[in-house]
């Protein structure tokens, strides 16, 4: 076993340890409960999104627990099983404790959400991509050509798997087969080569991913038409949503990837000599022209393309080797990391002690904790009344804690945004007797029928002693059944409008 493997393999046991030790201590984000929801029961696919992320939270919690750090462990796996493929194709990996250290590869590498298993499958389809380029690659030993290797059938086969778990993990995945596609056609002569291989392994992946098309054959094609209007997003063209977008990339990546996108774009075609670092290019530019195109049309969510940078870093190792010489480019090069880095060491500060320069109503962190303790109390004052009814909330998020503390939560259809709670729709008018959690009374459409409801309690969110939220449990009666004769009816009016 020679001393770089070894080494590789301490670094990448370090990073799980540090990751499972992360996982159990950060409080968890309002959309992991709610992908947590989905794995009970399962299905073959869901409303916002496809369904591997349910899938691998549910052998998780099945493993290690139904916790927090039960549906995480996922999420740390795959951030690990990415640095190393990451560290695999690069040359040098003088980088690689820069990536490391962004808040990609840090704070959010614990958190299990669609992107988890998407980028989990983009690292791997990429390492796939260049094994299959190196057997299309003749080379050359000394004077002798040597001819290309075969790519056998097991191999486009293992490419359509990883492909069809990518598009089960994220729709994003998608953008790999035009990129794909691209570095093979940039192999001259040689389509007869890859080409029945490559269909062979698209419909490999259309079969892998066939629980997607089955579930929105059920559900009338429409989870795929909300995830399609989605993405296309407003339609607000300017430099605002353009600079969002790369502010929030350059806080997750620091200004290299922009820095060098024109020096991959102008020696694309050098780059692409080299069966790795053509795989990469490909990966990597293609998707970055798409998504600063998009950036000018209308906002982008700070994560929609995170993938693309598992194709830069190897790329970004290529540069830095050519100019490693200088004194002046090392130091630009550590100085690139200057704004992720700090971004991490604000978030590690402020999660030991609250920092106060940030605005209560921004600190998302504190806020989930008050959130999970909120709900939590919310279960158990319920269950001390020792009444089993439905908990019908207003949005998803708040569903998902109620369900995540074991109540019967519904989610009111047509309130706030629909969701995979809604897509069989429940409403308060269906039963005679349930309780509400919610920040203000119900509109008069949802509760014909019901008297006055009774408030039983209210349970405020705190950060750093500033109530930016008020939830109230309350009781909701049909006329036709006998009245709660609680006390607190009488003050309700004044404490809720």
């Amino acid at each position: 076993m020679s001393a770089g493997f070894r080494r590789d393999a301490w670094l990448i046991v370090g990073l799980l340890a540090v990751y499972l030790g992360l996982a159990a201590v950060l409080p968890a984000a309002d959309d992991e409960v709610y992908y947590w929801s989905w794995a009970r029961p399962l299905q073959f696919s869901y409303y916002d999104h496809p369904p591997l992320t349910a899938y691998l939270i549910r052998i998780s919690t099945d493993l290690f627990g139904d916790s927090i750090f039960g549906f995480r462990v996922p999420a740390c796996l795959a951030t690990v099983f990415v640095i190393a493929v990451i560290a695999h194709l690069s040359r040098p990996r003088s980088l690689l404790p820069g990536i490391i250290l962004t808040p990609l590869f840090t704070f959010g590498a614990v958190l299990i959400t669609p992107d988890a298993p998407l980028l989990c499958a983009w690292a791997a389809y990429l390492w796939w991509l260049v094994e299959v380029h190196r057997r299309l690659t003749p080379v050359t030993e000394g004077v002798t050509s040597v001819e290309a290797l075969p790519i056998p059938w097991w191999l486009w086969t293992t490419g359509g798997i990883i492909l069809g778990c990518g598009v089960l993990g994220k729709y994003t995945m998608a953008l790999a087969v035009p990129s794909g596609f691209v570095s093979f056609c940039m192999v001259r002569h040689q389509w007869k080569r890859w080409l029945p291989g490559y269909i062979a392994h698209g419909v490999v992946s259309f079969v892998v991913a066939s629980p997607i098309l089955i579930h929105n054959i059920q559900h009338d094609f429409v989870p795929l038409l909300f995830q399609w209007r989605h993405s296309m997003g407003d339609s607000r063209p300017g430099l605002r949503p353009f600079g969002e977008f790369i502010g929030v990339q350059l806080l997750l990546f620091g200004t290299l990837p922009f820095f060098l996108y024109p020096w991959v774009v102008w020696n694309f075609k050098k780059l692409c000599n080299d069966p790795r670092l053509r795989a990469c290019a490909c990966l990597y530019a293609l998707p970055m022209t798409f998504f600063l195109y998009k950036a000018t049309r209308a906002p982008l969510q700070g994560n929609w393309a995170l993938v693309m940078f598992i194709g830069f870093w190897p790329l970004a190792a290529a540069w830095y080797d050519s100019v490693k010489q200088s004194l002046f480019w090392r130091r630009s090069t550590a100085s690139a990391f200057l704004i992720p880095s700090i971004a991490v060491v604000v978030l590690a500060v402020h999660l030991i002690r609250p920092l106060p320069v940030i605005p209560t109503e921004a600190d998302r962190i504190t806020r989930q904790y008050r959130m999970d303790e909120a709900t939590r109390d919310i279960a158990s004052t319920i269950r001390a009344r020792g009444e089993s009814l439905p908990v019908f909330t207003t949005t998803y998020q708040l569903v998902a804690w109620l369900r995540f503390h074991s109540l019967d939560g519904r989610q009111i259809d047509q309130i706030s945004r629909p969701s995979h709670f809604t897509q069989s729709p429940q409403h308060l008018t269906d039963v005679e007797r349930a309780y509400v959690v919610a920040d203000h009374l119900l509109p008069a459409e949802f509760i014909h029928g019901f008297d006055e409801p009774v408030l039983i309690e209210t349970f405020p969110i705190r950060v750093r002693g500033d109530a930016v939220r008020e939830l109230k449990l309350l009781l909701y009666t049909r006329s036709t059944i006998a009245q709660d004769k609680s006390p607190r009816l009488s003050v309700l009016n004044s404490e809720l409008r």
